[in-house]
Parts: C-alpha cells; structure tokens; sequence
C-alpha cells in the first residue's frame, strides 16, 4: 500500500514587495489565486491532509481557499511571528499530530509547479530519507545552492551563508520537499537560527536527512515551474505563463486560436475540439465552449456556456448566460445572468438580456431589452422593444411572448404582460394589457395631420424670410 502523504502549504509570507493590501499568496494567476494552484497540486497528488500556513492575519486566505474548495477540507495553521520556514513548517506539522506518513511542502507563491513533477518527486523518495527538487540556471545569484557528492545531495547552503566556491554552484534548491513525517518533525525541531538572517531555514533539513538513509534532488525538466513570485513583475510573467500554457493545452486538443497572444483563459475554461477563439476573447470563471462554437474578439464571457456551432461575434458581453446550439450573438450585444438562447435563436446588435429566454428560432436583431421575459420559438422582436420589467418596487414583473409573435419596432411593453402565440403588436405600441392569441394590438395615439401648419411654424420660429 502506497505511504500517504499529507501537504504542507507554507503562504504566511507578507509578501511587502507586491506593495499590496492583498496577501500576496491571493493575488491571482489566470484569474485563480496563486495560493489555489498550490492547493489544486495538493488535490490532484491526492494528499490528505492539506494544511495550509497562513500569518495572524490569514482570515482571507481562510475564507477564499474554504470557498474555492468547499469539498476538500483544509486544516489551517497559523504562525504568529515569521521566523523561516523551517519555523512555518514545524506549526504546519502541529496541526496533524496523528498523521503518519509521507510530508510535501509546497509554498504558496509558487503557482506554475505540476502535478506530474510532484509526482516524480513522490518516485524518487522510494528508499530515501528525502526528495528536493532543484533546478539549473544561468544566473544563480540570491538561490540556496545544492551540494552534491556524485548523485547524493548532502545540503543546501543559502546564498548569504555561501562560500565563493559554493557561490559557483549553478544548480539551486526550489525548496520542494518530500520526505516521512517523523523525519521532517525531528529535523525541524533540530534546526537552529544560527544564520546571518537569524531565520529557521527549512533547506537545514537536507544536510539531516543525509545522515540518514540520504536525500536526493530531482532536476525540475521547466524552469518557469518554480518561479515564486514575489512582485507585479514576476506576477505578470507567471500569468503570461498560465496562459501560454492554457492555450497549449487546449491547441494540442484541436481549438483554434487566432492570436494566442492576445487572449485570456480562466484556469476553468473548457473549450471542444473545432471551435475557433478570436483575436482579445477573454473568458472568467467556469467558461464552457462547445464543439464548432466561433467567438471572435474583443469578447468578454464570464460563467457561461456557449452550444455547439454558436457564433458569438465581436464586443459581446456574456456573464451567466446559456447559449445554445446554432445561436447567435451580437455584435455589441450583452448577456447578463440568467439569459438563455435557445438554438437557433439570434441577439444582435446593442441588446440586452437579462433573466430571460429566447426560444428556439426566435430573433431580437437589433436595440432592444428583454428583462425577465420568456419569448416563445419563432417569435420576432423588432428594434427599439423594451420589457418594462421594473416599477421602482422589491419585485421584477415578467413579460411572457408566445411562440411566432411579431412584435413591431420601438414597442413598450408593461409588464406583468402576456403576448398570446401568433399575435401582432404594432409598431409604437406601449402594451399594458394581455393580448390574446392572434391578436393585433395597437397601442398608440392617433396621428393628426394639420395642413400648411409647418410653414406657420417655420414663421414663427425664424421670421417672416422663412
């Protein structure tokens, strides 16, 4: 039987450099926390537990991870004084006394590491005291290098406390560990801040382990996976990352992207094979974007889903809405929460949907509201419509259009109002009461032609020349 492993998230870093009120482990990567995808690593490793380190003032943390992971429980510690790591890992291990097993230790501000790397860390610690991953760069400068003897790593000594020799050294510790629970909460426990940083360094850990039955480092195979971040620059280049990343990744799976460099993908994004993503496409959320839908940009959708063969044209909106198959969208349209195109239905040019259906078939082409209505399949809604669906009161009314209406241009309609199937609205109308099925409904005044009465007006305005 496989050891279990529990995850130690060290993120009570104040994280000063981002110069931000936000904790630094929260800003977010591809829209998600930088502390999140820690936590999804963690999942996906299947640790249990998942003890997350946050400072006195963790509360934000607590609540947004406990929010983002309502099915996974998380056991938060807190470290009162940041004293190192070695410091925030020995409260992590207080928090599970009675755990037995195997101990990750991930850091919060590291949000690009993958799941399958942390799984090569996991086979390498068979018959081991300790698995490190490490990683060669050009330019070491500011790392804890890695000393090695031959394949065996024996410590990792901080740049501060190198010798010029050990300064040479190009290949560093990432600080990813994975080694069993009674080691790490002796080593801990034997660790001493006797450092020109005064701090508990948890990389002291190694040299212990090595004493034993030896620890060894695994070269991470990308770089950009352990990039901690700890500014807006380093933030940006991790979201730059995330996204090309993303992209790739649903490229190598048969989507289209027009310009992969001016696009943006939430991390729950979920694009099928043939569908074609436009120049500025931005999506939020839980995005969903079926099989030969097209979205061309600039595009905004947040929480929503887009059917099969959708064409969603440019500087659309779309948050919380349900697009069907064969539907169209704008351009210049905007979808809010609740708005449902059934297929082949189209929302054109400067409409507004809210809380409402628009039945298969059906057509607002141009210029009009629909709030909290249910239009029937077939119906046609002519520009300049409005759903009244609002009187200043705690309540929203309905607007109920039967299937094949025909509904005129620069019609108003009262509601609570019902339009019965196959009937005629006039254009100009303002309808406040129902209309029976093939009906015609005009609600208007009556037109009065006064004769020669402009020339008079035009006298009067401009003088007798006119």
């Amino acid at each position: 039987m496989k050891s279990k492993t529990a995850a130690l998230i060290l993120a009570a870093g104040k994280g000063k450099r981002m110069r931000s009120s936000l904790p630094k482990v929260l800003h977010p990567v591809a829209e998600m926390p930088m502390v999140a995808h820690v936590v999804k690593v963690a999942i996906a490793r299947r640790c249990d537990p998942i003890v997350v380190v946050v400072d006195a003032n963790g509360r934000r943390v607590r609540e947004i991870l406990t929010a983002t992971f309502p099915k996974t429980p998380l056991v938060f510690a807190v470290q009162e004084q940041q004293l190192g790591t070695a410091d925030a890992t020995r409260i992590a291990l207080e928090a599970i006394p009675s755990f037995r097993g195997r101990v990750l230790v991930l850091y919060g501000d590291v949000p690009l590491l993958k799941a399958d790397t942390v799984g090569r860390l996991t086979r390498a610690v068979e018959g081991k005291s300790l698995s490190l991953l490490t990683a060669r760069v050009a330019n070491p400068f500011g790392y804890g290098r890695v000393l090695r003897e031959g394949s065996w790593v024996k410590a990792v000594v901080e740049h501060k406390d190198a010798s010029v020799t050990e300064r040479d050294i190009n290949e560093i510790n990432v600080g990813v560990y994975m080694c069993d629970y009674g080691l790490m909460r002796e080593a801990v426990g034997a660790v001493r801040r006797n450092n020109k940083q005064h701090e508990a360094y948890l990389t002291d850990v190694v040299a212990i382990a090595s004493g034993r039955k030896g620890a060894v480092g695994v070269v991470v195979d990308d770089r950009d996976e352990v990039r901690g971040v700890n500014t807006r620059a380093e933030l940006a280049e991790a979201e730059g990352i995330m996204r090309r990343r993303l992209i790739a990744f649903h490229q190598n799976r048969g989507v289209t992207f027009c310009d992969p460099e001016n696009t943006f993908l939430s991390t729950e994004t979920k694009i099928q094979k043939d569908a074609i993503i436009g120049v500025g496409v931005q999506t939020y959320g839980k995005v969903k974007i079926a099989s030969g839908a097209r979205v061309d940009g600039p595009t905004v959708i947040k929480n929503a889903t887009i059917g099969a063969d959708a064409m969603i044209h440019s500087f659309s909106h779309i948050e919380g809405a349900d697009v069907g198959k064969n539907a169209s969208v704008g351009p210049f349209a905007r979808l809010r929460p609740g708005a449902r195109l059934e297929q082949g239905s189209k929302v054109g040019n400067f409409v507004e949907m809210k809380k409402s259906r628009l039945g298969r078939g059906a057509k607002a082409s141009h210029l009009t509201y629909l709030g909290d209505a249910d239009i029937g399949a077939g119906s046609n809604i002519g520009a300049g419509t409005i759903t009244c669906n609002y009187d200043g009161g705690p309540v929203k009314h309905p607007t109920t259009i039967g299937a094949g209406c025909f509904v005129g241009s620069n019609t108003t309609l009262v509601a609570p109002v019902k339009l019965g199937a196959n009937s005629f609205i006039a254009a100009g109308s303002t309808v406040s009461v129902d209309v029976p099925a093939n009906a015609l409904a005009l609600g208007r005044a009556r037109q009065v032609n006064k004769e020669g009465y402009a020339k008079r007006l035009r006298r009067k305005i401009h003088g007798k020349k006119a």
